[in-house]
């Protein structure tokens, strides 16, 4: 688990860029990563430039249907928004 390598606002912005996801504003930052316009997975990251503790970064994995060393890879670049729509529609059982 590398929750010490990142910090929140790095976070929000792999999940913008990589995943498409839109953040509200509001006491944390709330965002749903959407497939084919269908809501699949929602992402609640703290506000602020701050490390993430162990458990918060272990959360934000489940909420998007990962484990924390998938996680770990879409921070870390080494998984794409492909792949990561891939690893959501094998989840779910959609089509491609």
């Amino acid at each position: 688990m590398r929750n010490a390598d990142f910090h929140t606002l790095e976070l929000k912005k792999c999940c913008e860029n990589k995943l498409g996801i839109r953040f509200k504003k509001g006491g944390e930052l709330n965002g749903w990563y959407k497939l084919k316009n269908r809501k699949v997975a929602r992402i609640t990251i703290p506000k602020g430039r701050k490390p993430i503790p162990s458990r918060t970064y272990k959360s934000m994995a489940c909420q998007l249907k990962h484990t924390t060393d998938q996680f770990d890879g879409l921070v870390g670049c080494s998984l794409t928004g492909k792949e990561y729509e891939q690893i959501i529609s094998d989840i779910l059982d959609l089509p491609n």
